[in-house]
């Protein structure tokens, strides 16, 4: 598509405006552009097209690979460049959308398209989304161990090579993960039997992997609550912060579904809050609590960004205001807690919202609540899911201890 190239720069600048973004964020964009502005004049190019900008990154390279750019001069201009395209193509623009290649880029002509057409039909099976998004992480790290060795041919794959791919990826996940890992193996192996013609590929897939079986990390009503009071409440980041430890502790929330969740979510009136978990699928319905409900209502009405266009309840402290990465920073946020604190620093025991989830499980056992009602208040798709959290649960496990009667060792005095 062809447009001015003044007239595409005018809109880009609307939606950067849009996003709230920093006047110096904003200052950088307007010189990377009027850069662009320039190559195009001094190459006769009035009008944004896809060979332009494929000869302006050609340029940036050669200037960045020849010495004449700094790395973070040659990010800036290529960045601004993406801006403009996506802004050509969607007629918006998406912060962090183009920031980073495709993640296929790494393939071949031979592996790429196998792996583009594996995630297309991954779409169509029935499966969360997270479970999509680690199978085609699994496919694409076993295409490109293949792709290292040299094969030219999927449809010539064996069983040494899936053998081989298997090999390579242990090397990146611990051994209790591997289960999943062979899972996603497979799930490729049918896809290439079922696309490519290429047989007996699952059936050299290994039906099982060891588990390790780690400790459930598990803390004490009070330790929960100095960490759910330890942010700063006269930060807006310890504002939000609490209000996000707040609904983990009280909820057993995932930190993928607390970034997740969005104004309409929450029905004040009913009290409840209600979302489609992103892990699995279901739809969750939880009670608001009282002081859940109070942390949340005090970030909303006092130190969430105002005049932003998004949905989503917890959002950055900086521009852009959109919603929060559904990882790393949480994570952060919950490691620094229990930091601040010293809490829950024993060799073995997580720092993260695993550990609050999983001491609401066990709190809840120790109610005496049935299994089933803790899958639903966890949002697991059934009971198996909530097993190990029996370990955890000192109490009733010695409850379940036996004694000797009728099986006294030899030479034991009555």
């Amino acid at each position: 598509m062809k447009i001015p190239l003044a007239e595409l720069i005018s809109k880009a600048d609307t939606e950067i405006l849009r996003l709230n973004q920093a006047a110096s964020t904003l200052m950088q964009y307007r010189w990377a552009w009027h850069r662009f502005e320039v190559f195009c004049s001094e190459n006769g190019m009035t009008e944004f097209t896809d060979e332009a900008l494929a000869s302006y990154l050609r340029f940036l390279a050669t200037e960045r690979d020849e010495g004449r750019f700094k790395e973070w001069k040659y990010k800036l201009l290529r960045k601004s460049a993406l801006v403009l395209a996506e802004v050509n193509h969607t007629g918006t623009y998406r912060w962090k959308l183009s920031k980073q290649a495709s993640p296929n880029a790494g393939l071949n002509t031979v592996f790429r398209p196998v792996q583009d057409y594996f995630e297309a039909w991954l779409t169509h099976q029935g499966l969360a989304r997270d479970t999509q998004d680690l199978y085609a992480v699994i496919a694409r790290r076993t295409l490109a161990s293949w792709q290292s060795r040299g094969i030219t041919d999927f449809r010539a794959l064996g069983g040494a090579e899936v053998a081989s791919a298997l090999v390579s990826l242990a090397e990146s996940y611990h051994p209790g993960s591997m289960r999943t890992v062979l899972s996603a193996v497979r799930v490729l192996c049918r896809f290439l039997e079922e696309s490519a013609g290429c047989s007996g590929l699952s059936r050299s897939v290994p039906r099982g992997a060891s588990r390790r079986v780690r400790h459930v990390s598990v803390l004490p009503s009070e330790k929960i609550e100095m960490l759910t009071s330890s942010p700063d409440p006269d930060t807006v980041t310890g504002i939000r912060d609490r209000a996000m430890l707040l609904l983990g502790a009280r909820t057993g929330l995932r930190p993928v579904d607390i970034v997740a969740l969005r104004l309409q979510d929450i029905d004040w009136r009913q009290g409840q809050i209600t979302l489609v978990q992103r892990k699995t699928g279901v739809v969750l319905n939880l009670p608001l609590l009282a002081d859940v409900g109070e942390a949340i209502a005090n970030y909303l009405l006092h130190d969430r960004p105002t005049g932003v266009n998004d949905e989503h309840v917890f959002l950055r402290t900086q521009a852009p205001y959109v919603a929060l990465a559904p990882s790393n920073g949480l994570h952060h946020m919950a490691s620094s807690a229990f930091a601040r604190t010293g809490v829950g620093f024993d060799p073995g025991m997580g720092h993260g919202f695993r550990v609050l989830r999983t001491s609401f499980a066990t709190r809840m056992l120790e109610g005496d609540t049935p299994l089933p009602v803790i899958s639903g208040a966890l949002g697991h798709r059934g009971i198996s899911s909530v097993k190990h959290y029996l370990a955890a649960d000192e109490v009733h496990m010695r409850e379940c201890c036996l004694d000797f009667v009728g099986i006294e060792p030899r030479g034991a005095q009555s």
